[in-house]
């Protein structure tokens, strides 16, 4: 496994921080957001997080809300 960055471990940890106190297990993150499980094990693993960063860094730099960028209107829909 290559050496995770700062903050690339910031958001792993954040991750399954944010999972377990709304209660949910792995397997019930994956179904409601339409990922797989193995999907969210990575991603709390370290591993394949690098599209999510790379999307998250270039919001940061055009100074956009993530969820305006993908016009989230509310926590369940998601317009591409």
């Amino acid at each position: 496994m290559p050496i995770q960055k700062d903050e690339d471990l910031k958001v792993i940890s954040r991750l399954s921080e944010y999972r377990r106190l709304k209660g949910l297990s792995q397997d019930d993150l994956a179904k409601v957001s339409g990922l797989t499980k193995t999907t969210i094990q990575n991603w709390e693993n370290g591993r394949n997080l690098g599209a999510v960063l790379r999307v998250l860094r270039v919001c940061q730099e055009l100074n956009v809300d993530i969820r305006d960028l993908f016009q989230v209107e509310d926590s369940t829909e998601v317009q591409i």
